[in-house]
C-alpha cells in the first residue's frame, strides 16, 4: 500500500472512531409517558415535597440509605377525582454520598394528607 493510501485509511479510521465515540456518549433523557401534559415547576415547594416523598417511601420500603437532592423534570396528568399522577426525574444520594438519577411516578391529591399519596414506580436511570 502506498504511503498516501495508508494516511487516508488512518484518517478514515480516526473519523469513524470519533463518530462512534460521539454516538456512544449521547444518552437520551427520560421522557414522560403519553398523557402527561402539564410541565410542573421543579423549583416549587410542592414539587420538591412530592420528590422527597418518593425518595423517602422507596428508602423505607427497601431499607436503602438515600437522601433527596433535587427534581430536574416533572410532568403531571389528571387521574380523576382531584388526583394527579406526577412523573419526575429525581437526583438522590445513597449511603456513601454518590448521586444517582431516578425516574419516579407518584399518585396523589394535592393538598391532602400523606396517607392518600402512593409511590407507583421508582427506577434508577444511572449506575
Amino acid at each position: 500500500m502506498k504511503q498516501s493510501a495508508v494516511v487516508v485509511v488512518a484518517a478514515v479510521l480516526v473519523v469513524a472512531l470519533l463518530a462512534g465515540a460521539a454516538t456512544v456518549a449521547v444518552v437520551a433523557a427520560p421522557q414522560p409517558p403519553p398523557g402527561y401534559t402539564t410541565q410542573e415547576d421543579t423549583s416549587s415547594y410542592f414539587i420538591k415535597q412530592v420528590g422527597k416523598f418518593a425518595v423517602n417511601v422507596y428508602k423505607i420500603a427497601y431499607m436503602i440509605p438515600m437522601s433527596y437532592v433535587s427534581t430536574s423534570r416533572c410532568w403531571s396528568a389528571p387521574a380523576g377525582g382531584g388526583a394527579n399522577y406526577y412523573w419526575m426525574v429525581l437526583t438522590a444520594t445513597n449511603g456513601t454520598g454518590a448521586a444517582g438519577q431516578y425516574v419516579s411516578t407518584v399518585w396523589g391529591i394535592p393538598g391532602s394528607e400523606s396517607k392518600t399519596w402512593k409511590l407507583l414506580s421508582f427506577n434508577c436511570t444511572t449506575n
